[in-house]
């Protein structure tokens, strides 16, 4: 690996957040920094990490295989949502930006407070505008958080209505 790969590597790992290509320019004037990130990339595949480019930037995660081994290892200390929390962020991420109200007629039953507080709190939605219309009701929409926790890189990766009914129909039956 190059010396300047080497570099950007270790501001990857020393970074909690993703670094933007133009801040790595910035730090690393003069330098090739796609090729060094292509370097980076081909260096950690089939590894238990992986470089991932985001709108954001870029960050040096572990790799899917290593992910799942590293939650195990966890013993379950991570946040658990409760199945209206994941119902109403299911519908949240597919048809963002959604009203408190736009969710309650979704899924059939009035919303608890607690249910977007948590979901605000784990940092996998946010408030975002208001709509113009009727009382201006704020609008909620979904964080890079979300897309970085389950390894996607835009809002565009998830399933549509459609591919989640395929999916739902090739589960078998408990």
């Amino acid at each position: 690996m190059s010396a300047l790969a080497g570099q950007i590597e270790a501001l990857l790992i020393a970074s909690s957040k993703p670094v933007s290509v133009e801040a790595l320019a910035e730090l690393l004037p003069d330098a090739d920094i796609a090729a060094a990130l292509g370097e980076l990339s081909r260096y950690w595949q089939g590894r238990g990490m992986s470089l991932v480019e985001e709108s954001v930037g870029v960050s040096l995660l572990p790799s899917k295989t290593a992910a799942k081994a590293l939650s195990q290892v966890g013993g379950g200390n991570g946040r658990r949502l409760t199945e209206a929390a994941v119902e109403t962020l299911c519908f949240i991420a597919l048809n963002q930006p959604v009203t408190v109200k736009e969710i309650e007629i979704a899924r059939g039953v009035k919303l608890f407070k607690g249910v977007v507080d948590a979901l605000m709190d784990a940092g996998f939605v946010r408030a975002s505008m208001r709509k113009t219309d009727s009382g201006r009701a704020v609008t909620y929409v979904t964080t890079d958080l979300l897309l970085e926790h389950f390894g996607l890189s835009s809002v565009a990766d998830f399933p549509t209505p459609d591919e989640l009914e395929d999916m739902m129909l090739q589960q078998p039956e408990i």
